[in-house]
């Protein structure tokens, strides 16, 4: 029995900041990739609720150079396109909303993590291409992030 099976099922039972920090431990521990896949699952759901402080995990390892840990948001990120796929073309104004306060979330924590000097340009790349476009209608915050990166690290 995992951890994971023990904390409610129901959306909004723990926070996303609680589940996104239990996933950063379990990358750490090396966890199984079935507790790691159903902490990636229930973090999406959620996600919406986040803020740019819930999305700052540090690396555990200091091999890597940079100071936040991409990968984790960027596998949250591509499981919630998943989830996003699922649902009805008809979509609801609620799920427009949803998906443009995560646009502007990831922009926001793109902003952050491009202040690192030593952040490679292939995690900023992978972190701005992990959400579809429809999530931005301006991309202002992107520009605004990509500009932060080129101006400390070039």
């Amino acid at each position: 029995m995992s951890i994971v099976s023990m904390i409610p099922g129901d959306r909004g039972s723990v926070s996303v900041g609680f589940l996104l920090r239990l996933l950063s431990i379990a990358n750490y521990l090396r966890a199984s990739p079935m507790t790691k896949a159903e902490l990636i699952r229930r973090s999406s759901l959620q996600f919406e609720e986040a803020t740019v402080n819930d999305l700052l995990f540090p690396l555990h390892s200091t091999s890597q150079g940079h100071s936040y840990d991409i990968d984790l948001v960027v596998s949250v990120l591509e499981s919630l396109v998943v989830l996003w796929r699922r649902i009805s073309p008809a979509a609801t104004s609620q799920f427009m909303a949803s998906i443009r306060k995560v646009g502007k979330l990831v922009d926001s924590y793109l902003l952050v993590a491009a202040k690192d000097v030593n952040m490679p340009v292939s995690k900023i790349v992978s972190l701005s291409e992990a959400l579809p476009d429809i999530t931005r209608p301006e991309h202002d915050g992107l520009c605004k992030a990509i500009n932060t990166y080129l101006k400390v690290s070039y």
